[in-house]
């Protein structure tokens, strides 16, 4: 996978309209399906969390911060957890109009928004981006899940 254009494609606004964007690449350590990803992964998305809260108070945005680390904990969690690939893409593109916040996994199968029983323990991550997020979407080959929100002086 290589962060860049192939990302771009699949945002939903142009790139070029950025006032701020960042990508990064995590790496993965090799692990068998269904083994528990080593804890130093999980470090990730704290990271991320915290560069993206700097980058909001930066462009004066701090109510966007607490949506925008909940979509981030669900999306680079769920990509740490279930993503198949040798490593994990994150982007952060804010425009005037939108902050898009986009994880690519290397995984083919897309996230899916399902209704857990009460007794489950997972399977409510899509269900809070979807209820948090202007707009998701998926990729079409499905391993990178993006999500919007809408810049508070644009509503």
């Amino acid at each position: 996978m290589t962060v860049g254009s192939e990302l771009t494609e699949y945002l939903p606004v142009p790139s070029e309209s950025a006032l701020d964007d960042l990508e990064l690449r995590i790496a993965r350590a090799p692990r068998a399906a269904g083994e528990a990803m080593p804890a130093y992964e999980g470090l990730w998305v704290g990271r991320l969390r915290r560069i993206t809260a700097a980058k909001l108070r930066h462009w004066q945005l701090t109510p966007l911060i607490d949506p925008a680390q909940l979509l981030i904990s669900e999306l680079v969690t769920n990509a740490l957890r279930y993503g198949t690939g040798p490593e994990i893409a994150f982007r952060f593109l804010l425009t005037a109009d939108v902050l898009v916040i986009l994880v690519d996994d290397g995984s083919p199968h897309a996230p899916q928004v399902h209704q857990p029983a009460p007794d489950e323990e997972s399977g409510r991550g899509m269900l809070l981006v979807s209820a948090i997020a202007t707009d998701w979407g998926v990729s079409p080959h499905g391993s990178a899940t993006w999500c919007s929100l809408t810049i508070p002086w644009r509503t």
